[in-house]
């Protein structure tokens, strides 16, 4: 058995791997978390709307959304939104609470989520508090479209726990 005769010890196939872990790009695949822009743009706009809000010296209103499991209201989950919305200095009006069953379809097939973005569009609400973005959607292009829709109404969307957690960047 022979030993490398290389500087480094290493040989020419140990090289080739090296070069081609280091310049071949098309082998190594860094997988994007796609809430992370998502997360962004949300953000940006919330900021956006509510600094437009303050100019015009109006409060914020606010729906408060919950998604209910095994047929309980989820007052745990609407407390929260509520409690976030108060500390924001944002309203809440009597009534601007919506719930949906756990496990329903789609944002749109939702009665409760059809009566925010009612809400939205007729100029009731400003934006909706949820406690976390799988509320409205576990998939992110559902989740996209939402954020787009109330891009588009001049609505915004508050979470409670953000999309993307500091320590996960």
């Amino acid at each position: 058995m022979r030993q490398s005769t290389t500087p480094s010890g290493l040989d020419w196939m140990d090289r080739e791997r090296a070069f081609e872990a280091e310049f071949l790009l098309e082998k190594a695949r860094v997988e994007v978390d796609p809430y992370v822009p998502l997360a962004a743009a949300r953000r940006g706009h919330l900021e956006r709307i509510v600094a437009q809000l303050h100019v015009r010296r109006r409060v914020p209103r606010v729906c408060l959304y919950a998604l209910s499991v095994g047929g309980q209201e989820p007052r745990h989950s609407l407390d929260a939104a509520a409690a976030f919305a108060v500390r924001q200095s944002w309203q809440v009006g009597v009534g601007q609470s919506y719930t949906d069953h756990q496990g329903a379809a789609a944002p749109l097939a939702r009665p409760g989520w059809c009566l925010v973005r009612a809400q939205i569009r007729a100029g009731y609400a400003d934006g909706v508090v949820v406690v976390t973005h799988s509320v409205i959607s576990p998939h992110a292009d559902e989740y996209r479209q939402q954020l787009e829709w109330f891009g588009h109404h001049f609505g915004f969307v508050a979470l409670i726990v953000p999309e993307v957690q500091e320590g996960r960047r």
